[in-house]
């Protein structure tokens, strides 16, 4: 399902709407206890052709990501890649990725698969543990390790960002998981001081 959508009517000036956009009032009014926003990034999957490739093309182990300069690359299967950027049209994303790997691996671009969302704040792990069965404290979830759980029934990709959390949802499951977000969060805005332990 696409990411995309239009909302308005075709201009010069035309720019694509996220499938969160409308969320963005409902994110702020979390800040700054919680900090929730949507965070639009190109994206396109990478399937190693061989072995050597994945040595060559220096793609991260089993349920890790590796960052570059101009890129983040995760895990996803023991053939499949998912690499994602910020800030670069995602058509130039995908080509550039192709230029790179030329025939050692499948590249498409896989922006319109799946949103990408930030979680971040003092009760980013405790919201996510509402919905996830996964253990995600940092003695056990690293920086650089990658999980593809479930959240609140949904699947997801999760790993950690400065200060909390990037998901990336398939896009039909966007809206549903922002509102779960939310509703789970707002119990922390309300009380966002940790109860004294007995």
């Amino acid at each position: 399902m696409a990411d995309t959508t239009v909302h308005h009517a075709p201009g010069p000036d035309l720019e694509p709407a996220g499938p969160l956009d409308n969320w963005s009032a409902r994110f702020a009014e979390l800040a700054p206890v919680v900090r929730l926003h949507a965070s639009p990034v190109a994206q396109a999957v990478i399937r190693p052709t061989g072995q050597e490739a994945l040595q060559r093309l220096g793609l991260p182990a089993a349920c890790r990501l590796r960052r570059t300069e101009d890129a983040t690359v995760i895990w996803l299967g023991p053939d499949e890649y998912l690499a994602w950027a910020a800030d670069v049209a995602p058509h130039e994303f995908a080509a550039s990725i192709a230029d790179r790997v030329q025939d050692e691996a499948y590249v498409a671009d896989a922006s319109g698969q799946r949103t990408r969302i930030e979680l971040g704040g003092p009760r980013a792990e405790t919201i996510l543990a509402h919905g996830c069965a996964i253990d995600l404290s940092p003695r056990a979830f690293g920086p650089d390790d990658v999980a593809q759980t479930l959240l609140a029934q949904a699947a997801v990709i999760v790993h950690r960002v400065p200060d909390g959390f990037a998901i990336f949802v398939r896009g039909s499951y966007a809206d549903y998981l922002a509102a779960w977000l939310v509703d789970a969060a707002t119990e922390y805005v309300a009380d966002p001081t940790p109860a004294p332990l007995p």
